[in-house]
């Protein structure tokens, strides 16, 4: 993955790399989730979510924008099916 990759470039990537089916990339999105650390088992409290746009560049908007101290971001692949919707913010537990 480059600065350059797509959202959705990378969620084709890793689809193939898992061994799903590549074609099927309509159906899953990258989110970029802000949390934090829950516990010393390494679970992760996310905050918020938000889902990232099919032609917006995930390495180039993790480069210009950090979240505050204490805080951490990660981007995971979600099914566009189970994505909050209508004003919930994507908070909870998450894996």
């Amino acid at each position: 993955a480059t600065p350059r990759c797509s959202a959705r470039q990378l969620v084709r990537e890793a689809l193939e790399r898992y061994g799903l089916d590549p074609d099927d990339f309509g159906s899953f999105a990258l989110c970029d989730v802000v949390g934090r650390p829950a516990g010393p088992a390494g679970g992760w409290l996310g905050e918020h979510l938000r889902e990232v746009g099919d032609w917006e560049r995930p390495l180039l908007l993790q480069e210009l924008w950090k979240p505050r101290p204490g805080w951490a971001r990660r981007f995971e692949i979600r099914r566009r099916q189970e994505l909050p919707r209508d004003g919930d913010d994507g908070e909870g537990e998450r894996g």
